[in-house]
C-alpha cells in the first residue's frame, strides 16, 4: 500500500515544514556579508571624522598662536616650541626671522620680520606665515 501525496499531506500538515540546512546557510552567508560591509563603512566614517577633528584642532591652534604671537612674538632668530603633551595634543613651532625688503626707491625697509608658525597633530600638519613690522 502506497501513500499518496494527499494522505501524506493530511498526516504531516504540509510538505514544507521549515527551511533546509542549505537555505539557512545561504541566508547566514548573505547576512554576514551585509554586516561586514556595514562594519567597513562605519570604520571608514569614523576614520574620516577623526581626521577632520585633528585638522580642526591644528587649524584652531594655528589661528590662536598667530594672534598670540602678534602680541608677544618669539625671540628673533630662534624657534619657540610647544610640545603636544602640554598643548592639547598639538605641537607648535614658532619662529621669527628678519625679512629684508626694499621699497620702490631701493631703500631697505627696516623692522620687517617673518613670523612662521607650524602645527602638527597626528598626521595633520598646518603652517602660516605673516610679516610683522617690529621696531
Amino acid at each position: 500500500m502506497t501513500m499518496s501525496d494527499r494522505d501524506l499531506k493530511k498526516r504531516t500538515g504540509s510538505f514544507t515544514q521549515g527551511f533546509t540546512l542549505f537555505e539557512v546557510l545561504i541566508a547566514l552567508a548573505v547576512f554576514m556579508l551585509a554586516v561586514t560591509g556595514l562594519a567597513i563603512a562605519l570604520n571608514t566614517a569614523l576614520q574620516a571624522a577623526l581626521e577632520v577633528r585633528q585638522r580642526s584642532f591644528c587649524r584652531a591652534e594655528l589661528e590662536s598662536r598667530l594672534a598670540f604671537c602678534q602680541a608677544v612674538p618669539p625671540p628673533i632668530g630662534s624657534t619657540r616650541v610647544l610640545e603636544a603633551s602640554k598643548n592639547h595634543g598639538v605641537k607648535v613651532e614658532e619662529s621669527l626671522i628678519p625679512w629684508p625688503l626694499k621699497n620702490g626707491q631701493g631703500l631697505e625697509v627696516t623692522g620687517l620680520k617673518k613670523l612662521t608658525i607650524k602645527t602638527s597633530s597626528g598626521n595633520q600638519k598646518d603652517q602660516a606665515e605673516i610679516l610683522l613690522n617690529l621696531p
